[in-house]
């Protein structure tokens, strides 16, 4: 099972005050974004000298590079998604990443290029039978961009990159209000704060613990008069297609 390194894993090394992060590549795999951090912030990250470091760190760090050449036009469909990741794969030692993760950093460089804002990350452990663990006190909020005007955060942790038919992740926000149509079924489960969730002109609250069940086609209204934090799972898994 291999440890994934984001940004966030290198902010909370440094606020322990650590100087370095071992990172053998037999058990790891870094970010671009975590080893832009680590150099903004003076972390070494150390890695097994006797492994091909070479060859994957260099083809990790031309990542977004790569992925800047490919987006005029692109507008972020999955045929370049396929034609960027093969690219990358291409400069990579043979076995040496997962494919699966390697889409999700495809993915999510492509989302904070084009967008222009930060998207989501998190602490993820994977294991060769597709078994993921996801750490949730590592979950950085990206922005929803479903709700113009509306400050809403949210982060997919899991996906049909992960060979998943279903996907799940965590949206959080204050004092917001916004209406929204489903094409997909949905379980919310609240963590934190109130969600309001308005259907045929009632409001229904949930607090942390109550699970909420939103079927296919229907139309609401999600919001909040506090704060609110909580995770979904959909299905199937491409619920923003």
């Amino acid at each position: 099972m291999k440890t994934l390194i984001s940004a966030n894993t290198i902010r909370e090394c440094k606020e322990r005050g650590q100087t370095s992060i071992a990172a053998p590549l037999s058990s790891t795999i870094v970010t671009p974004e975590a080893r832009d951090m680590a150099a903004k912030l003076g972390i070494s990250l150390t890695q097994d000298e006797t492994s091909p470091a070479g060859g994957q760190t260099c083809a990790l760090n031309k990542l977004e590079q790569s992925i800047s050449n490919q987006l005029p036009g692109s507008g972020g469909d999955a045929g370049a998604v396929q034609k960027i990741q093969q690219a990358v794969s291409e400069r990579l030692p043979a076995g040496s990443v997962d494919p699966r993760l390697l889409e999700q950093l495809v993915r999510k460089a492509m989302q904070e290029l084009e967008a222009g804002a930060p998207a989501g990350s998190c602490q993820r452990q994977l294991a060769d039978n597709g078994v993921v663990l996801v750490r949730g006190n590592s979950v950085q909020m990206g922005r929803f961009d479903g709700a113009p005007g509306k400050n809403i955060g949210l982060t997919d942790v899991i996906n049909s990159a992960d060979q998943a038919r279903m996907s799940a992740g965590y949206m959080s926000w204050e004092n917001a209000f916004f209406p929204w149509t489903l094409k997909y079924d949905e379980i919310d489960i609240v963590l934190e704060g109130e969600l309001h969730i308005r259907a045929d002109g009632k409001t229904y609250v949930g607090k942390p613990g109550d699970v909420f069940f939103i079927p296919d086609g229907a139309s609401i209204e999600f919001g909040t008069p506090g704060s609110v934090r909580f995770v979904y799972v959909t299905y199937p898994a491409d619920w923003a297609g």
